[in-house]
């Protein structure tokens, strides 16, 4: 099995395809519930902390990894599940990159984003109330 245009088209219209919706989702709403404690902590973006804050990078990266660890687990062996019932094998690394994809990326994007709204909308509200 090998990650072709043909492979790919048969996980996204095979059976499990679902996923590929519900995975991101629950990723995303993950990082938002993050990305606004983060910012009630008066920490910086997810991705801006990890990247750019030396200070913080450790704490960040642990956080991060805490909270996805079970979604993330999840879509690896659902991904392998599903590979297994449309090609009867089994590739780890493709199940690690479906999983990484579906939940580490829209996670730390929406944690990132969820942060900066919120202090936007706090910087906003304060402004407000001093006028």
């Amino acid at each position: 099995m090998t990650l072709l245009p043909d492979t790919i088209e048969a996980m996204l219209h095979g059976p499990g395809r679902l996923r590929f919706l519900v995975q991101p989702l629950l990723a995303i709403a993950l990082g938002v519930r993050d990305g606004r404690r983060d910012a009630a902590a008066g920490r910086p973006p997810y991705v801006s902390g990890v990247l750019f804050v030396h200070a913080t990078r450790k704490e960040e990266l642990m956080t991060g990894l805490q909270a996805m660890a079970k979604p993330l687990a999840l879509a690896v062996m659902l991904d392998a599940l599903v590979q297994y019932m449309i090609f009867r094998s089994v590739r780890l690394w493709h199940a690690l990159l479906a999983g990484t994809i579906l939940i580490a990326l829209p996670y730390a994007t929406a944690r990132s984003l969820a942060n900066r709204y919120a202090h936007r909308t706090a910087a906003n509200r304060r402004i407000t109330e001093s006028h």
